[in-house]
Parts: structure tokens; C-alpha cells; sequence
């Protein structure tokens, strides 16, 4: 209707040579005109006067929709760009990775030696794209960061895999498959991080399952390394569930402080 393309134009800017503002504009009418024939199809409204007022009412604050609408299209086209941005960066550093372990190789006829230079960088690159959902995953709503917390876990064993065979490629030094039990010690300690950080419903659940995991693996860097006889290191795996008790009881406690202090206040009013 005409009444429509009037109010619309009057609401927005020309937007001449803009393809955003051309866009909604287009949009817009065309769901006024859609909504205009659902009220008029249904029989109830017959003035063409009524239904435009009835309409434009609907529409308001045109300006505000066209911000909404602006927001969300910048930020699709921002999505686009980046998704581009990362394969075509990805197909980049997987060529640069590739040119400098053969260069590199050839130059030193170190083969033996080299071969890290690939397998890290491409581990270093699976790190990064968990990164990328995890950064996604945090922005949407809560039941999405289960799975970054996942990404997370898998981010740094990752992470902690690549130190491993580093050294394993380039020293000999010994125990250094501990640098994957200390990657595990990490993840659950970050997971836990994230939990808090979020927080998530259940996070004191899960550090009172992660702590006697963290202790086994405490048990085993202990006594691999020689720092405590294994006879004697054990028992640091009970003292964790003694610090298990000693969260509960904690929790308990403020629990308790917190319902007698809404109490308090609610018989006071």
C-alpha cells in the first residue's frame, strides 16, 4: 500500500546507493502488505484507513527495527568473513608449514628430527580451530557450553601432546611422557575454571570428582619422578577425598548461612 511505502521512507533514511537500507525497506513493506492481507483476508477489518493505522502502529519504531536489523547483518557478514578468512589462513599456514619443514630438512638433513616441525604445527593448528568453537560456543546460550568445555579439555591435552613430542623428538629426556599426565592435570583444572567462571550448576560436584583424579595423577608424576617413595606418595590419593569432605562441608555451611540469612530478611518484612 502506498500509506506504507510513505510512512517507511518517512522513518528511514534515503539510503540511496545502500543496500542494507534498501534491503529492509523492501523487507518491511512486504511484511506490512503480508500482515495487511491476513487482517483484511480474515474479514474482521474492511477500512483500508483502519488497517494502514492498525499496521504502522505495529511498526513503530521503524528506526529501531532497521538497528536490529543492521546488527544482525553486520554481524552475518562479519560470521562470513571470518569463516573465509580462516580456511583461506588455514590453507596458508598448512603451505608455510609444509615449505619450512622441507626447507629446513633439506638444508640440515636432520629428517629425524624434523618431522616435529609438522606434526606440532599441525597440532598447534587443531588448538586454534578448538579455540574458535570454543569462543563460539561461549557466546551462545548456556546449555552450548557443555561442548566448549569439551573443546577446552581436548584444547589443552592437545596443546600438551605437541610439548610431549617435542621433547621426545628433540631430548632425550627422560619421563617426558609425564607431559601428557600433566596435560590431563591441566585440562581438568581448566574445565573446572570454566565451570566457575560460568557459573555452572553442578561446578562443586565437579571438582569433587576432579580432585581424587587429579591426586592419582599427582601419585604418578610423584613417584615416577623419584620425589616421594611410591609407598609414601599414595597418600596424597586420601588426602584428596579428606579435601572432598572439607568442600562439602564448606558448601553445606554457606547453604545454610544463605537460607538463614533470606530467612532473616523475610521475617523482618
Amino acid at each position: 500500500m502506498e500509506q506504507f511505502v510513505k510512512y517507511i521512507n518517512s522513518a528511514l533514511p534515503d539510503g540511496e546507493g545502500n543496500e542494507l537500507v534498501y534491503r529492509f525497506k523492501k523487507k518491511t513493506l512486504d511484511e506490512m502488505n503480508a500482515r495487511a492481507l491476513e487482517v483484511t483476508g480474515r474479514g474482521g477489518i474492511l477500512s483500508r484507513k483502519v488497517v494502514e493505522d492498525l499496521i504502522i502502529s505495529e511498526h513503530a519504531d521503524l528506526a529501531g527495527e532497521y538497528k536490529e536489523f543492521e546488527a544482525h547483518e553486520t554481524a552475518k557478514i562479519k560470521a562470513r568473513r571470518s569463516f573465509f578468512g580462516n580456511i583461506i589462513g588455514s590453507l596458508v599456514y598448512i603451505i608455510l608449514l609444509i615449505t619450512v619443514f622441507l626447507g629446513v630438512s633439506m638444508t640440515t638433513d636432520l629428517w629425524k628430527y624434523t618431522w616435529i616441525i609438522v606434526v606440532d604445527g599441525i597440532l598447534l593448528w587443531v588448538v586454534y580451530l578448538l579455540g574458535l568453537g570454543i569462543k563460539k560456543l561461549v557466546s551462545m546460550k548456556r546449555i552450548f557450553h557443555v561442548f566448549a568445555r569439551i573443546l577446552l579439555f581436548g584444547a589443552v591435552v592437545v596443546t600438551m601432546v605437541a610439548v610431549f613430542l617435542a621433547f621426545v623428538a628433540l631430548t632425550d629426556l627422560p619421563h617426558s611422557w609425564l607431559f601428557v599426565i600433566i596435560g590431563l592435570i591441566l585440562a581438568f583444572v581448566c574445565d573446572g575454571l570454566f565451570a566457575e567462571i560460568t557459573k555452572a550448576r553442578l561446578r562443586i560436584i565437579y571438582w569433587l570428582i576432579y580432585i581424587p583424579v587429579i591426586s592419582v595423577f599427582l601419585f604418578i608424576i610423584i613417584g615416577a619422578l623419584d620425589i616421594l617413595a611410591w609407598s609414601v606418595a599414595w597418600m596424597i590419593i586420601p588426602l584428596s577425598l579428606v579435601v572432598d569432605l572439607i568442600i562439602i562441608y564448606a558448601a553445606i555451611r554457606h547453604n545454610r548461612a544463605e537460607r538463614m540469612e533470606v530467612a532473616d530478611i523475610w521475617n523482618e518484612n
